[in-house]
């Protein structure tokens, strides 16, 4: 009985060793918005670049991800399958991070807003065609109404794009802490 408590023990003590890692905290205001533990994936930007990436571990005041690039390939068969070409390893000071992404949820502002912008421009610029080139009370002449609506369209899409996925930028409101599990 004795051995088996030691061995019991032993055993927890090894696991709970490993399962032990550092964490991120975002907070903003002092209340916290995300963790980053290792597992989960961020997107952030530094002075240099973007990153879209999982973490792998935080140890030591650092950051360590994996990033896949992912492509469609054509198999044999002739049906296209997602594959994955390469992974890159990275490892960086938390402190080099300046801001982070939003998580998306629910409906995205920025594609319909960009969809809505588009088609408003494009309406907007073939009613504005059809005024120059056509005459007034014709078939292809656009009524007022067309290329107004269509404008409003375009300009409700651009605020849209404007208010949908901003990123967090560190500093005032929000900050990134390094929390060391013991």
């Amino acid at each position: 009985m004795r051995c088996l408590l030691i061995i019991f023990f032993l055993f927890s003590y090894i696991f709970s060793s490993f399962a032990q890692n550092d964490l991120l905290i975002l907070k903003k205001n002092n209340r916290n918005v995300e963790s980053f533990f290792p597992g989960s994936e961020i997107d952030f930007s530094t002075a240099d670049r973007y990153f879209e990436a999982y973490v792998t571990a935080v140890k030591n005041d650092s950051v360590f991800l994996v990033q896949y690039t992912i492509q469609r390939i054509l198999t044999t068969l002739g049906v296209y399958i997602s594959d994955t070409v390469s992974e890159y390893h990275y490892g960086m000071n938390y402190h080099s991070i300046i801001s982070i992404g939003k998580k998306r949820k629910g409906f995205d502002l920025n594609a319909s807003g960009s969809a809505l912008f588009g088609g408003g421009i494009l309406l907007t610029t073939a009613g504005l065609i059809t005024w120059i080139f056509s005459k007034p009370h014709t078939q292809y002449y656009a009524s007022k109404q067309l290329v107004i609506g269509a404008a409003a369209l375009a300009a409700v899409g651009y605020f849209l794009m404007k208010s949908g996925n901003k990123t967090m930028t560190l500093g005032k409101k929000y900050t990134l802490n390094y929390i060391k599990m013991t």
